[in-house]
């Protein structure tokens, strides 16, 4: 038929439009006093004042974010507990059952490596990769974990999972000097100019790629051969992705993605940390169905080769793209918003609303 190929154009048109008028919106509790999102931050044995300072500090801006965020807040390993060992207390708290759309886990401190089992260094007995993987795997909601320590790299391999991030400070175990990783992400995750894609908020990848950066400039401006290269992996391939191997939000050509997995950053894009302008609330359930939305139309957009033809093709797409839309309606409604025409309300007169 003569008039197929314009419906189909018309078609892909509105769905790429409508995903594009989606992306300007946030999950975020404020106002409401409902904490979405818990994050759990721990600070490591120390070492030295010197280094427990820096830690003190990275920490102290997590837990302004979290602040800013309205999200529940943990902080382990700034005091001593008799009772329990940090360790326990690191266990405990992530098998808490909770109802949060989504749990940070920041480790923040040293890392040891010894060709075999990677450590997270604790006051007493220490986290391994191995037990962290087994108490994340009974958390069911979005899972972000932040390895900000020497020797991290095992870490990833561990932990990588479906509807999960990992960042390490190392691409290998054996990067096993101090590692400065944990500075510049907690900075970038507050500073504006984090914000590449320029939508009024920081995402996890966003933060991750401007600390990335600013590492690796650390290491140039000092004339020394860099000792650490963070690694993020967000698409459960075990594989993880440098900040050098993304163009703007996006990885070059030849990264080594295929149809059938997404690329790295798409699932930390989706983990908000900070925003730097008035955007759209949502809440934790809507954002969780709109997060799960998004990935399920980026994957058939990933196979979009793979389809005999096009119809097939939109016939998938369509609907998750109405069921997105039916998100973004449901935030309409609830809007409460005034029109006014200065032919009809006086402008001087007082506003009821926004």
């Amino acid at each position: 038929m003569p008039f197929e190929k314009p419906f189909r154009f018309l078609r892909g048109f509105f769905c790429l439009s409508l995903l594009l008028i989606c992306q300007r919106t946030l999950a975020d509790s404020r106002g409401t006093g409902e904490k979405t999102e818990r994050i759990i931050i721990v600070m490591g044995a120390e070492g030295t004042s010197e280094y427990g300072q820096q830690f003190a500090d990275w920490a102290e801006r997590w837990l302004q974010l979290a602040a800013d965020k309205q999200a529940a807040a943990t902080l382990i390993g700034d005091s001593l507990d008799a009772r329990h060992s940090d360790l326990e207390l690191v266990l405990h708290e992530l098998n808490q059952q909770t109802d949060y759309t989504a749990t940070w886990l920041i480790l923040l401190g040293h890392g040891t490596f010894d060709g075999k089992t990677a450590r997270f260094n604790l006051r007493g007995p220490d986290l391994t990769a191995e037990a962290l993987r087994n108490t994340c795997d009974s958390i069911q909601h979005p899972l972000a974990v932040i390895n900000c320590f020497s020797s991290s790299a095992p870490f990833l391999e561990s932990l990588s999972a479906k509807n999960r991030v990992v960042i390490t400070a190392t691409k290998t175990g054996h990067e096993f000097y101090f590692s400065h990783f944990g500075n510049f992400l907690s900075a970038a995750a507050g500073d504006k100019q984090s914000d590449l894609d320029h939508d009024g908020q920081i995402s996890l990848l966003e933060a991750y790629l401007a600390a990335s950066r600013q590492t690796a400039e650390y290491y140039l401006e000092k004339g020394e051969l860099a000792t650490e290269h963070a690694l993020l992996d967000d698409n459960a391939d075990q594989q993880g992705t440098r900040g050098d191997q993304f163009q703007g939000l996006h990885l070059t050509v030849g990264s080594g993605t295929t149809a059938a997995t997404l690329p790295d950053g798409h699932r930390a894009h989706q983990f908000i940390l900070s925003t730097t302008q008035r955007l759209t609330l949502v809440s934790g359930e809507q954002k969780l169905l709109r997060d799960e939305l998004e990935i399920k139309i980026l994957e058939l957009k990933q196979r979009k080769d793979s389809f005999a033809n096009q119809d097939e093709y939109y016939d998938q797409l369509e609907p998750l793209m109405i069921q997105l839309a039916n998100v973004y309606r449901s935030l309409d409604q609830k809007a409460k918003r005034t029109i006014y025409d200065s032919q009809v309300v006086p402008i001087n007169a007082k506003k009821t609303s926004q």
